[in-house]
């Protein structure tokens, strides 16, 4: 939908006072690689220098001084109604990223998933998302009474073939859905999504304005009861190898009546069933549905966390 630019009261034009064109970026960016000399060369060096660490990120004074690949990339990302931006250099490679777009993509994430690709392409750069139709069930699991974490309540109802929120004294407002799983309000900037527990129901995180809160299901549904329980010979149908990105593999194994999976460099942990060939981690928020040839085999898997969607076939 169409908006306006935001306009800031000037002690506060550092959150977003800035209107600068995409040469204006490029020159900035040359200055904080160290490629354009000027007489603020000696300011921008201060900026990258680490200052704090936040939640475990590194800071700088203006900058994410993330890890890509074993190198230190400075990033910062922001967006505000209408508008989103990216910028990122890798110093040493004296490889800089601008991107610019008038859509404001918060919600989403943002542009960094695209930056941190075109500085380093081994990085996967993903998909784009897709309107999607959601499935009648899923819209009636996620239907009743919650609360965010702020206090706020919501309620998630399901008229015609979508799926309708109200917040507390708010208008109710109908959400579309997308191929990665998400639902999304579709006359506001936000992002629902689903998340399956281990006993079959399901309850949401909530996107917006750059915050994330975990809704927590306040009225009455009673745990779903699995439609399948595997027995130790079928947990081993799903045994094997699943490479979901170049290096980023899932290994599956199962122990006793258990099954489990073990991500590239991670731990393993203990998936529980839900349904038949669909497993849940809730501690990680995970969903992983397998798939069958004709004749019954395992021949894939299909990782859904964090508003990513990955497949990766059997080896």
């Amino acid at each position: 939908m169409p908006t306006v630019p935001w306009d800031f009261p000037v002690d506060m034009a550092g959150v977003g006072g800035v209107r600068a064109t995409l040469p204006d970026m490029v020159r900035y960016l040359e200055g904080e690689l160290g490629t354009r000399e000027s007489a603020i060369t000696p300011a921008l060096a201060r900026t990258q220098q680490h200052v704090a660490t936040v939640g475990g990120i590194a800071m700088g004074m203006n900058w994410i001084l993330s890890n890509l690949n074993g190198r230190t990339i400075d990033v910062h990302a922001g967006g505000t109604g209408g508008y989103s931006s990216f910028v990122g250099f890798d110093r040493e490679a004296k490889r800089g990223v601008v991107l610019l777009s008038d859509t404001a993509l918060t919600s989403l994430g943002g542009l960094a998933t695209m930056g941190r690709h075109l500085l380093d392409p081994s990085v996967p750069l993903g998909g784009p998302r897709i309107v999607a139709t959601a499935d009648d069930k899923l819209i009636d699991a996620l239907v009743g009474r919650y609360r965010l974490r702020s206090g706020l309540g919501m309620d998630l109802r399901h008229k015609g073939n979508a799926l309708t929120i109200q917040a507390n004294a708010q208008p109710e407002f109908e959400m579309g859905y997308d191929s990665a799983g998400d639902f999304y309000p579709l006359k506001f900037d936000a992002l629902l999504r689903p998340k399956r527990k281990a006993d079959g129901t399901y309850t949401f995180t909530w996107f917006q304005g750059g915050g994330t809160q975990e809704a927590e299901r306040i009225d009455a549904r009673a745990p779903v009861a699995s439609k399948w329980t595997p027995t130790e010979a079928q947990l081993k149908e799903y045994e094997g190898k699943y490479p979901l990105e170049p290096a980023f593999s899932l290994r599956v194994f199962s122990s006793g009546a258990k099954l489990f999976v073990q991500g590239t460099n991670q731990g393993s942990l203990e998936v529980a069933s839900v349904d038949k060939d669909i497993f849940v981690a809730e501690s990680v928020g995970a969903e992983i549905a397998f798939e069958r040839d004709s004749d019954g085999k395992v021949t894939a898997l299909t990782l859904k966390q964090r508003g990513q969607v990955l497949r990766g076939a059997r080896h």
